[in-house]
């Protein structure tokens, strides 16, 4: 990742050492003295005192006038390099020392240090750089703070238990990118935390039926004679093998703790061939009247898994193609790079597109009805990935409304 914001606050510290050398350099020249001789005056000045004289004691006398009325030191030597006239040596007031020349040879000379600034000496040019200094760390506090202040005050809403709280903040650098994080997150939340919360409203949903089947029969094989009584059996069966799958799988996700961690497994080596039995012999007994088709292309081959687990896994796929479809289900299982490969697929409603991103989110259902055909916890798909993923594989789904879905289950083949 780009440092943005560290590049920003580093152009905005150019910028205002920028500003401020502008600002030191108008006072400086705001505030100089007009008076004080520079280099070319005081060559001027040296040139017009001393034309004419070529006498040593009139030379001296004119640099000890023009040291009296100026404080300029000036050495005189000729062009052989031999001392004419001065008014050396000079002492620690020396401000500048420059070589210069006069008429009759070479002049060493040097300005007095310059008075003191007019209007106010130093105090304006530093008032001036505290002023921009401080405008400037305002506006880089503001631009700095404003997002921190949207960011806090977001993140405040949601742990006090506003699940709607977002950032939505709109910038181009590390500042956008955590907000972008902190909606993320949010989102997130607010679709565990409304799972959880319709948690207990589905399982109190699914329970409550078969219950309520089970006490209606238990009164009429009571109040009715032995045949009748004999005949709620079945439903009773039944009712008692919903409310098991059920409770299965309330345990199966405490078990696989959904927020993190991996379940632990007891890996046998298993032959696919009778895996595959055991699975339509297990849906068979469920949907008794649904048509499944098997197709085994991995002939003896053999995966090392826990048996229990990848069983329920594929049990809780199949599940989900009979609730959405009434045609034929096809199983294929065929081996592909090392791995093998379940392919479940029906014929069903399908799933819509903008549901497709959320179908592993724990209690997530694509159909929200509670209606007895396609009710459930919106937990077997997040099981059925967790177990797969256990096992070093993967569950991808795919699907289209109106056509069915088609799931994909991948585990390692045994070596």
């Amino acid at each position: 990742m780009h440092k943005r914001l560290v590049l920003r606050i580093y152009l905005i510290g150019l910028a205002q050492i920028a500003a401020l050398a502008a600002t030191l350099y108008v006072a400086r020249e705001a505030t100089r003295p007009r008076n004080f001789p520079h280099a070319a005056e005081t060559q001027f000045l040296l040139d017009q005192s001393l034309d004419q004289l070529t006498e040593p004691q009139d030379l001296q006398a004119r640099l000890q006038l023009l040291l009296d009325h100026t404080r300029i030191r000036v050495e005189l030597t000729d062009k052989s390099g031999k001392v004419v006239a001065s008014t050396q040596p000079v002492g620690p007031t020396t401000f500048l020392h420059t070589e210069m020349t006069w008429r009759g040879g070479a002049a060493r000379v040097q300005l007095p240090p310059p008075p003191m600034p007019r209007d106010g000496g130093p105090i304006l040019p530093l008032v001036a750089s505290l002023i921009l200094v401080g405008i400037s760390a305002v506006l880089t506090a503001a631009w700095l703070g404003r997002p921190l202040t949207k960011l806090s005050a977001a993140a405040r809403a949601l742990g006090g238990g506003d699940l709607t709280a977002r950032a939505n903040l709109k910038r181009n650098d590390e500042l956008g990118d955590v907000a972008i994080a902190f909606d993320e997150m949010a989102v997130r939340i607010e679709q565990l935390v409304r799972g959880q919360r319709e948690l207990l409203a589905n399982v109190s949903h699914e329970l409550r039926t078969p219950l309520a089947r089970i006490r209606m029969a238990l009164d009429l094989a009571a109040e009715g004679s032995a045949e009748e009584a004999a005949e709620q059996l079945s439903g009773i069966a039944g009712d008692l093998a919903e409310l098991e799958r059920l409770t299965n799988d309330i345990l199966a996700s405490a078990r696989l703790e959904l927020a993190s961690g991996a379940p632990p497994l007891r890996l046998t080596r298993s032959n696919i061939r009778q895996l595959l039995d055991d699975v339509n012999s297990r849906f068979r007994t469920r949907y008794p009247s649904r048509a499944l088709t098997i197709d085994n292309g991995t002939g003896e081959a053999e995966v090392e898994i826990d048996r229990m687990l990848l069983r329920r896994a594929l049990d809780n796929l199949l599940d989900n193609a009979a609730r959405y479809s009434d045609a034929e289900i096809a199983l294929k299982a065929f081996p592909e790079n090392k791995h093998l490969v379940v392919e479940i697929k029906d014929q069903g409603v399908g799933i819509a597109a903008e549901d497709l991103p959320q179908l592993f989110t724990p209690f997530f259902r694509a159909d929200r009805s509670r209606g007895r055909k396609s009710g459930g916890l919106g937990l077997g798909l997040v099981l059925s990935r967790r177990i797969l993923e256990a096992h070093l594989g993967s569950l991808d789904l795919t699907s289209e409304q109106g056509k069915g879905t088609t799931a994909r289950a991948r585990v390692p083949l045994a070596s």
